[in-house]
């Protein structure tokens, strides 16, 4: 399989992969058509970060580790799936001292760093990333791959990501969705939490 093959295969799955909704994606707009635009890309910044540093490890095949070393595996899972939980738990205890009105914009002031590592720490949460990204690069990469594929690779998935999670905040950002989201703040960020709290206990709790 030459490079270009390789390239389209891995850009294929992984642009399936994330466009799947998930907690990345949920953070995303929750923030952003909470906060604003600008606050909305610092969590894309963030989720990328974290899916180079993920992309990079299932390159070198963390996942050997993880199988080397399953306490390691299961401690991630355990806290990046209760930290899923937390974010839940705030977003809708927080909803319970939202008073929404349809007019007045949302509060623009966010600490960029803040969103920044809130889309790393989101990302970085789920160690069955570098499960599925170790088994992709074994599914298409040959044996014994030159660096330079896998720096390729690993960049189109970076620019993926960020193109993707870039248009969910263009999207978000709106009048339309900004609207409704004044309009229906406290419930959406109820709904929005509870997803969030069921992808951290299925983390959590699920054996693979």
């Amino acid at each position: 399989m030459n490079l270009y093959s390789i390239l389209l295969s891995v850009a294929s799955i992984w642009v399936l992969a994330v466009m799947t909704p998930g907690p990345n994606f949920f953070i995303t707009a929750q923030t952003t058509v909470k906060h604003s635009r600008f606050a909305g890309l610092f969590i894309v910044l963030g989720t990328c970060t974290g899916t180079l540093i993920w992309s990079v490890a299932g390159y070198f095949g963390i996942a050997c580790l993880f199988i080397t070393a399953p306490w390691l595996y299961a401690t991630l899972k355990i806290a990046g799936g209760s930290y899923i939980v937390y974010l839940g738990i705030m977003m809708i205890m927080n909803s319970k001292n939202t008073v929404s009105h349809p007019e007045a914009p949302c509060s623009r002031v966010q600490n960029h760093y803040t969103n920044w590592l809130k889309g790393l720490v989101t990302n970085l949460a789920n160690p069955k990333t570098a499960m599925f990204v170790t088994s992709l690069f074994a599914s298409v990469l040959p044996k014994d791959p030159p660096m330079g594929a896998g720096l390729l690779i690993i960049s189109s998935m970076v620019v993926i990501s960020f193109v993707w999670y870039s248009f969910v905040v263009f999207l978000f950002s709106s009048n339309r969705f900004t609207s409704g989201y004044n309009k229906m703040q406290r419930w959406l960020e109820r709904v929005a939490g509870a997803i969030f709290i069921g992808f951290g206990a299925k983390l959590i709790f699920t054996d693979k």
